[in-house]
């Protein structure tokens, strides 16, 4: 072997082997400390621009700060103070009764009628997402000029959890009703009728009815696909497919990190991040949920209004029916899969990071994520479906037949590793690599671990939508694949920024163990990845990495 070859085959070893040690240490001594409220009398306006096409130089403001309220208004939340007299029940859209659907259009069109100055207004309520995920203020006591988003990591989930949750509360005091629950659009449904945009906020005149809607969604009947740039039009393939993409999203992601994104604390910054300390969504955000976002929202217009970008997505009332759901799966992934109950995060840094939300008496609350943790505290909890049991027991086939490493090693594919060894690496429309498993350098797999790839620095500007899809030991997969095998590992899907900051910068994570096991070669010292690009956009990486992670 030459001098140069042996030095970097030793690089490699040592990166991989360090990588598998030390990464969860790094994120240790990175932690600063948690996210908290902002100083609210500063804001500025938020930059809305187009897509790619003929406007997009074009630059849009908007105003999204949201009302000053007086300091004996500020109130810290509490269970006691706010304990409700009955549970609520959130039920799945597609279910309820018309009786409860006229209920509900009442709730919304009294919010809308309120003031635009009233905190409790359906356009403060809108603004308040407008506000937090695109930049109008900056984190509390955070050093410079550092954005706040509660996208893209750990606080995805906990934040609009607590958004919901005041958001509920409003809607029952306007109607006097305090059993009243938002529904869930039960979007993961492939058996009942939940899988395409609930009747109940079709109905053009209502409260409910949003003009800004995809021409899928705006047709009632056309199914989702949770994996938005699938080419299939058979119904019972894109079932198969959903199926899947909700196995992967929620069965497989065991570890926190996998499902609920990575660690973001003061000073993090999402518009300037870097490879390793940059967070990360997590498997339901990352994939299905930005898909619902896309497939819903108006395509045509020129922002891409309303779903389809944060500006504007919480302007169409079907947003918190989304959201609900997205927050249903939040509660099933944590206490109602079949491997025993999971768990949530643990650091201060997390259960500590703190948000402000108006209540139905247009008081502030400051509210923690430790608060908001056990839903059944919170007061309400959610309709058991059983067409949950469809992609919780979906077991998907194989693909291919045998391992593909030998015929990739014969044609030359090549082997990838962990950054910065391999570089940036331009993903074209396709990378096919093989990456080494921890088990080839002789790492011992701690118990209860899962084992993990990382694609990492991955560096696109969101310009326009762009899936990225996973598949081992499948080098022949193409854009028109089917993600429905037990090949594929999942997607993250990029929806456009309309924002000032469009550039994405993270590190991707998937679990392969359970597919390895599946295509029957767990015991082969290397897989072969496939990462195919869906979309226009330039996307690059620095690395992959398979490692254990508990």
């Amino acid at each position: 072997m030459l001098p140069n070859a042996s030095k970097a085959l030793h690089s490699l070893v040592l990166a991989l082997a360090l990588s598998h040690t030390l990464l969860p240490l790094f994120f240790l001594l990175v932690a600063a400390d948690p996210v908290t409220v902002p100083d609210l009398s500063q804001c500025q306006l938020a930059v809305d621009r187009p897509p790619a096409g003929p406007n997009a130089m074009n630059t849009y403001l908007f105003n999204c700060c949201i009302p000053i309220v007086p300091a004996h208004k500020v109130v810290r939340f509490s269970l006691d103070a706010y304990k409700s007299p009955k549970t609520r029940v959130r039920h799945p859209a597609h279910r309820v009764s018309e009786e409860y659907i006229a209920k509900y259009n009442k709730a919304y069109a009294l919010m809308k009628a309120l003031p635009d100055t009233d905190p409790r207004s359906f356009k403060v309520q809108a603004d308040l997402h407008c506000a937090f995920c695109n930049g109008a203020y900056r984190q509390g006591g955070a050093a410079g000029d550092t954005p706040l988003q509660v996208h893209f990591s750990w606080l995805f989930l906990p934040w609009h959890r607590m958004y919901l949750y005041f958001h509920e509360r409003i809607l029952a005091s306007l109607i006097g009703d305090p059993s009243f629950a938002l529904v869930y659009w039960n979007w993961d449904d492939q058996r009942d009728g939940g899988n395409v945009l609930p009747p109940m906020f079709a109905r053009n005149g209502t409260a409910l009815f949003d003009e800004n809607r995809s021409t899928s969604a705006l047709s009632g009947s056309t199914l989702i696909r949770l994996s938005p740039a699938s080419n299939t039009t058979n119904t019972t393939l894109v079932a198969f497919e959903n199926l899947n993409s909700m196995y992967q999203a929620m069965v497989t992601a065991r570890t926190p990190e996998l499902f609920l994104g990575g660690p973001y604390v003061l000073g993090s910054d999402l518009t300037n991040s870097t490879v390793i300390s940059a967070p990360l969504g997590g498997s339901i955000e990352n994939t299905i949920h930005n898909g619902i976002h896309y497939w819903t929202g108006n395509r045509s217009s020129i922002l891409g209004e309303d779903m389809g970008t944060f500006t504007s997505a919480a302007r169409d009332p079907v947003f918190y029916a989304h959201h609900s759901n997205v927050d249903r799966l939040w509660d099933v992934w944590r206490f109602h899969l079949p491997d025993g109950e999971r768990h949530d995060f643990n650091e201060t840094d997390f259960l500590d990071a703190e948000f402000a939300f108006f209540d139905e008496y247009a008081n502030m609350v400051k509210i923690k994520v430790r608060d908001v943790l056990d839903i059944s505290k919170l007061g309400y909890k959610y309709k058991r479906v059983s067409s949950d049991k469809l992609w919780i027991r979906f077991s998907p086939v194989p693909a291919s037949n045998g391992s593909a490493l030998p015929a990739a090693i014969a044609s030359g594919v090549p082997l990838v590793g962990p950054a910065p060894l391999n570089g940036t690496i331009d993903l074209g429309k396709k990378l096919v690599a093989r990456v080494q498993r921890p088990s080839a350098l002789g790492v011992k797999r701690p118990e209860h671990s899962e084992e993990v790839l990382t694609i990492e620095g991955m560096d696109v500007v969101r310009n326009s939508f762009v899936q990225l899809v996973v598949f081992v030991n499948l080098p022949g997969a193409t854009n028109t694949t089917l993600t429905s095998s037990a090949e594929y590992v999942g997607t993250f899907n990029v929806v456009p920024s309309a924002s000032q900051h469009r550039r994405l910068m993270t590190n991707l994570k998937f679990e392969i163990g359970d597919n390895l096991k599946r295509v029957g070669i767990k015991k082969d010292d290397e897989v072969v990845i496939t990462i195919v690009v869906k979309g226009t956009e330039k996307v690059t990486i620095q690395g992959l990495r398979i490692g254990y992670e508990v």
